[in-house]
């Protein structure tokens, strides 16, 4: 089917608001931390963005398919946000997605990402338009009651010690070609670290959060993964920010799944992680510098690595 190409508008948020059980979302850290993109706290974060674009494919002024990126504040990628298709056949949402990507290149940053289910219909146009998936995870809930506290939890906020065994965790966990998609921490919040009998630091957590829920990315050695570890973790995180606790298992840590299914009340489907790399003309990459602030979460972040380009 043929049609015609142009920028999201203010409009068309009323279309999709009425279709948004046909949005696919491809930001599944979003969801749990702030709900759906079309949800009022969804659509009341999207407003801290350091850059939007959206892509509107119509035909005779018909509404035929529409995509969303969004670039968030102190990011370097776009991230994702949804796309749709508001009829069933012969939809090109293969040029929904470029012309996005070339919007998206007038941002001056070399990748996009996003997640989306393994079966989603809309994997294979994004594989035409050369996106990769570099991994899949799945997503666990848990639901914790208000009177049950972590009792001498081994979790502690991690701190400037901890930097060198997380990045042997995270070395040893995350193979070198992913690691431009995949980094030791987003840097939003001080995570979490644990430590057996020994003083061996063998998990970590990076977090996020926001108005909906927490988000804790999974670093796990297979000797940490036990039901009592992760139990005592979900625990503290509750009691620590009173919120829902969702937490994400990556395919390269196949171990973590077995504990989590014995723990979570919600599991997802499986979700493939997509990537495209940008040609950025003139672009020379940053000195990145290990970093830690050892602030309150809300003021700041922690450390940013270096990906290992020499394995």
């Amino acid at each position: 089917m043929a049609g015609t190409l142009r920028k999201l508008n203010a409009l068309d948020f009323s279309t999709l608001m009425w279709q948004s059980a046909k949005l696919e979302n491809l930001d599944s850290l979003r969801v749990v931390t702030n709900g759906e993109p079309m949800s009022v706290m969804g659509m009341a974060s999207s407003l801290f963005a350091q850059n939007h674009a959206g892509i509107v494919l119509e035909d005779n002024a018909k509404t035929l398919a529409m995509a969303r990126a969004i670039q968030w504040q102190d990011e370097d990628f776009a991230q994702l946000q949804f796309i749709t298709s508001l009829e069933s056949k012969d939809i090109n949402t293969v040029a929904v997605i470029e012309s996005l990507l070339k919007e998206i290149g007038g941002w001056g940053i070399t990748r996009v990402m996003g997640d989306l289910p393994v079966n989603s219909v809309y994997l294979s146009d994004f594989r035409k338009a050369n996106f990769i998936i570099w991994a899949s995870h799945r997503c666990y809930s848990l639901k914790i009651a208000h009177d049950e506290t972590p009792k001498g939890s081994a979790w502690h906020t991690w701190s400037a010690k901890d930097y060198a065994d997380m990045q042997t965790v995270y070395q040893t966990l995350v193979a070198a070609r992913i690691r431009c998609y995949e980094p030791m921490t987003r840097s939003k919040v001080l995570g979490k670290v644990f430590r057996d009998a020994r003083g061996k630091l063998i998990a970590y957590a990076d977090l996020d959060y926001g108005s909906r829920g927490i988000w804790a990315q999974l670093f796990f050695l297979p000797e940490a993964t036990r039901p009592e570890i992760l139990d005592a973790l979900a625990k503290e995180l509750f009691e620590e920010y009173g919120r829902p606790v969702t937490f994400s298992a990556r395919s390269y840590m196949p171990w973590l799944r077995g504990a989590l299914d014995v723990l979570a009340t919600e599991v997802s489907e499986e979700r493939g992680l997509i990537a495209r790399h940008l040609a950025v003309k003139g672009h020379a990459p940053q000195t990145v510098t290990e970093k830690l602030f050892e602030k309150n979460p809300a003021e700041s972040g922690a450390f940013t690595i270096q990906p290992d380009v020499k394995s």
